[in-house]
């Protein structure tokens, strides 16, 4: 896991990295069962950045000093929201004042019966803890693009708060019924 606090011109998350930064950056993540929470100040125009694999662990977040740092935190939705909450309440910034954007958890393994089994339905599950936490912080929830069957391409411009977002369809190969292939 990667956090990110000095800002290059651009920064690519792998899954499980976040990124918190003060200085225009532009921070790009491809998604599919993950999602990426985006927060952002537009006064001051600090920003964050998650890319969650799972939805939550059990864990304390925090401490009489500070953020408690969570082991791969930034592979789980809950703890790594609760780490950039944390950043930017350090930062003097109320979670009222934060916009919030919201993308991923797409249904990218679908099994016919199957799409409420937990090991199928990540997306979902990850959607739901990311709009759990929102509501249980009362953030600001100013765009959002989630499920569906499909991934997604994120660029977020902290200097705007801007994010523009790219869908991307699955290609021929994934459409096939991998039952249906035979070998010659």
């Amino acid at each position: 896991m990667g956090i990110l606090e000095t800002t290059p011109a651009s920064v690519y998350l792998e899954p499980g990295e976040l990124f918190v930064g003060t200085r225009p950056t532009e921070v790009c993540t491809v998604l599919g069962s993950c999602v990426s929470l985006v927060l952002y100040h537009p006064q001051t125009k600090l920003s964050a950045m998650g890319h969650g694999k799972l939805p939550s662990r059990s864990c304390s977040h925090g401490s009489a000093n500070g953020v408690k740092v969570c082991r791969m935190m930034g592979d789980f939705v809950s703890c790594s929201t609760h780490f950039m909450l944390s950043w930017f309440h350090q930062m003097g910034i109320p979670s009222k004042e934060l916009e919030a954007k919201l993308f991923g958890g797409a249904m990218m393994f679908n099994l016919p019966g199957k799409e409420e089994a937990s090991t199928v339905a990540i997306g979902k599950r990850n959607v739901e803890t990311a709009m759990d936490m929102i509501r249980k912080e009362r953030l600001h929830l100013v765009a959002s693009d989630v499920g569906g069957p499909w991934g997604r391409k994120i660029f977020f411009h902290t200097g705007s708060g801007e994010v523009k977002l790219q869908r991307l369809r699955k290609t021929e190969l994934d459409l096939v019924n991998p039952l249906e292939i035979k070998e010659s």
